[in-house]
């Protein structure tokens, strides 16, 4: 869309300045293809990287520290190109911006006209001093001139518009796509401290048991634990089984989670000792 809305515009010009050949729009075309295929390379880059470190794939690669710091240092590099590429749509859709906003003026200006005719004429001579030194024209245009000029102005005012709109869509994909690449860095890097939140917390409530086991070491009577307590040294012990493995991933963490939420975290009222 802005190939064709930017040739719409050099054909514009070279019409209304009377100027034979442009060498250099050839080139112009090749840079437009080649910021084409690099944004496509780049959307496969990303769309790998989300892919990789997310659900179940990111259980089957990163399992080992070396593959979380390098499933870490992709997702930087990836926010890095995200930042870069943003700032600079930032300044494509300022320049498409101004150009939507004088193809408007022009587009008026073609609307004012009541007819084609050597009597109805454009005169853009104020912007003579910009260009007197490669212009033909006194940039005063009639008649058949002043017909072309307001249908290249049509043309070109609807291409740089759906541009416009294709600039702001391009932008909030990569936001989009930098959002998603710093939640999988902190899922990469994170996963582990889930577990070992659950691993702390069933510890912690399993201490009032263990200081009445003490006591009863010196010499107390003993005091049964109530049988929940039992339960849940038993299920203690097969959840640290479970997660007792190198890899720490989302879907163990949820599921010490689940297992967690089953115990009582209500206060108990503690049994009084019988002497």
């Amino acid at each position: 869309m802005m190939s064709w809305a930017f040739n719409a515009t050099a054909e514009q010009v070279r019409r209304s300045l009377k100027i034979n050949d442009w060498p250099w729009l050839d080139k112009v075309q090749v840079f437009f293809i080649v910021i084409a295929v690099l944004m496509g390379l780049f959307s496969l880059f990303f769309l790998c990287i989300g892919f990789t470190a997310t659900g179940g794939t990111r259980e089957t690669m990163y399992k080992d520290d070396e593959a979380r710091c390098g499933g870490k240092f992709a997702c930087v590099i990836a926010m890095l190109i995200d930042f870069f590429l943003i700032i600079a749509w930032l300044f494509i859709i300022s320049i498409v911006s101004w150009l939507c906003i004088f193809y408007y003026f022009f587009d008026r200006l073609c609307m004012n006209l009541p007819g084609y005719t050597d009597g109805d004429c454009i005169d853009l001579h104020v912007f003579w001093p910009l260009v007197s030194s490669f212009a033909n024209s006194n940039l005063r245009m009639c008649g058949g001139d002043v017909q072309q000029f307001c249908a290249l102005t049509s043309t070109a005012f609807s291409w740089y518009v759906i541009g416009w709109v294709g600039c702001v869509l391009i932008i909030l994909g990569v936001l989009l796509f930098f959002g998603i690449h710093a939640s999988n860095y902190a899922h990469i890097g994170n996963a582990n401290r889930y577990v070992e939140l659950g691993h702390l917390r069933i510890v912690e409530h399993r201490e009032p048991g263990a200081d009445r086991n003490s006591k009863n070491a010196n010499g107390r009577k003993d005091v049964r634990l109530p049988e929940k307590y039992e339960l849940q040294s038993t299920q203690y012990s097969d959840s640290r089984a479970n997660y007792s493995m190198r890899t720490s991933t989302s879907r163990q963490a949820e599921h010490m989670s689940d297992s967690v939420s089953q115990f009582d975290y209500r206060r108990d009222k503690r049994l009084k000792p019988v002497y």
